[in-house]
């Protein structure tokens, strides 16, 4: 039982974590933000550190104010990025942030990361954190549902289609975008402090270059900028990638989680042209 609900609350997370990045930072801005496993790790090594070093049970509240601050600055530093660098030099220059949030947190924490990170009053038992990890994950969709239904929506889809007209229009794209872009992080960045308190550690390696493009597979297989989408993959994520590698372990082993990256390889090659739009996604892949 206790099993299930680890594994559910990890489901939750990552949930809340993929609509932040599908339904935001890839629906909206057209970006495949794979920088936004920094947020994430930024969040969790924080809390790592705060829990080792300097916290009490109930100063960890103050975490969930400081590493809003904190992915904030590294968002802004994505942003700018994006504006100067397009398409695939995005992704380069997320690729190295990546390796490079990767190399500080070896640093800092070392190879093997923070343990026995403790939890603060009041979510200290499994069921309690599962429980406000559910609450984070309606708010989020009851947000995200009103702000597609709002004209902010239209703004993005304007922007998206077309920088240039909507420049031409009088739109100022930077200024519009960037709530969007610290709205992303913010959200990923706490999602990092909560999976801390859930794993009890923050490992550098779950924060890699493999993790998130599992992750986009999955938005691929549950379609763009869609919240149903998310949450499959985010079911998905957690529970499948569990099941296969138990599976798999019993026969391979070590190997277990490499065949399990390649499995998620083929079904990110042959899912563009089973379903050009994935399970429940808006538009195309193109």
């Amino acid at each position: 039982m206790d099993l299930l609900i680890n594994l559910a609350t990890k489901a939750v997370i990552y949930i809340i974590f993929l609509i932040a990045l599908n339904s935001l930072m890839l629906g909206k801005m057209n970006l495949w933000a794979i920088g936004n496993i920094v947020y994430f790790s930024v969040g969790c090594f924080i809390t790592g550190f705060f829990s080792n070093n300097l916290a009490t049970d109930n100063s960890l509240y103050l975490l969930f104010l400081i590493v809003p601050v904190a992915v904030s600055v590294v968002a802004l530093v994505f942003f700018y990025a994006s504006r100067k660098f397009k398409q695939d030099f995005f992704l380069f220059f997320s690729l190295f942030l990546i390796e490079l949030n990767f190399v500080a947190n070896k640093i800092v924490a070392g190879s093997s990361g923070y343990s026995n990170i403790i939890r603060p009053l009041g979510i200290q038992s499994d069921i309690s954190l599962l429980i406000v990890s559910l609450i984070l994950l309606v708010i989020c969709v009851f947000w995200m549902n009103n702000f597609n239904k709002s004209r902010v929506d239209k703004l993005h889809t304007t922007i998206r289609n077309s920088e240039i007209l909507a420049f031409s229009w009088g739109i100022n794209t930077s200024k519009s975008q960037i709530p969007v872009f610290i709205s992303s992080a913010i959200i990923s960045g706490l999602m990092g402090v909560i999976f801390a308190f859930c794993t009890y550690g923050a490992d550098p390696k779950l924060f890699t270059t493999n993790n998130i493009i599992i992750l986009f597979t999955l938005i691929i297989l549950g379609g763009i900028d869609s919240i149903k989408g998310a949450i499959v993959a985010g079911l998905i994520f957690v529970f499948f990638t569990f099941s296969l590698e138990r599976a798999l372990s019993s026969t391979f082993q070590i190997h277990a989680p490499k065949i399990t990256q390649i499995i998620f390889g083929i079904l990110l090659i042959i899912t563009p042209f089973i379903m050009p739009k994935g399970l429940f996604g808006k538009r195309n892949f193109q």
